[in-house]
């Protein structure tokens, strides 16, 4: 099933190992317009990179002048396949500059219900559905997409984005050596987050490995995301060669959590 897998490229090293182990597409996130992930890269590396299926991840908040930036960059697109983004902005420049690209909409948090997706998927190609829904839900979801949809299958969840510079200030505020990677542990519950920093802000993951393998058997799925932040490669190839994993957590697929948007009758 790996030719249904999107994987985030953090080493190009690796990515010929990804293809013997039938992987054929690949995201790699575009330098200054990502948060969350280690390595980033430049368009003209992107384009360079000898594969079919190149996806682009731009996944920050954009200012204004980061919008019109990015219009002068992504004039020069080409050999690219889709974008995967966040910021509802990037949809606008795409359209007004008349690329000829595909477009999945990827906010970690929000695609949780058929009813938005759909209105989204009159707009853009595809959807990464929440990484807090319940597999149930994920497969109403599908079976009453418009379109096929994408979904998290392996790696750490993210749990949150913010602008502040969290590792920074912690660093400051307690007077210890800073890390742009680190893992911090909640004082009353004990519970630890992987959290990483670039200028732009911190993300936080989950401490430990989502496993959503399964999910890959479920029916209008177009990609089953990993994410390989904070993983290691042979993990990945471990997964992708077998594709099995020992342990990890189920997330919220068999546990429901209230933070979200249901399902509602119209």
């Amino acid at each position: 099933m790996n030719n249904k897998v999107l994987i985030y490229v953090d080493k190009t090293d690796y990515i010929s190992e990804y293809r013997k182990a039938g992987v054929s597409a690949f995201l790699f996130a575009l330098k200054d317009y990502c948060v969350g992930y280690e390595n980033t890269y430049t368009l003209d590396e992107i384009i360079k990179v000898d594969v079919s299926n190149k996806y682009i991840l731009i996944n920050r908040l954009l200012d204004c002048n980061d919008v019109d930036n990015l219009k002068v960059l992504l004039k020069d697109i080409k050999d690219i396949k889709g974008i995967v983004y966040e910021d509802i902005g990037v949809y606008r420049i795409v359209k007004e500059l008349g690329l000829d690209v595909e477009l999945i909409f990827f906010q970690n948090h929000f695609a949780t219900n058929a009813y938005s997706v759909n209105f989204w998927l009159d707009r853009v190609d595809s959807l990464l559905l929440s990484n807090e829904i319940t597999k149930d839900e994920i497969k109403y979801i599908l079976d009453n997409a418009k379109k096929e949809l994408c979904v998290h299958v392996f790696g750490y969840n993210q749990v949150m984005y913010s602008r502040r510079l969290l590792l920074s200030n912690w660093s400051e505020e307690f007077n210890i050596p800073f890390k742009d990677k680190n893992v911090l542990e909640e004082v009353v519950t004990k519970i630890k987050f992987r959290a990483i920093e670039n200028k732009y802000g911190t993300v936080m993951y989950s401490e430990n490995i989502f496993n959503g393998l399964d999910l890959l058997k479920l029916n209008n799925i177009k990609y089953g995301y990993i994410n390989t932040t904070f993983l290691s490669h042979d993990t990945v190839m471990k997964v992708l060669e077998t594709g099995e994993f020992n342990g990890g957590d189920d997330g919220f697929l068999n546990k429901e959590t209230i933070y979200k948007l249901k399902e509602v009758n119209k």
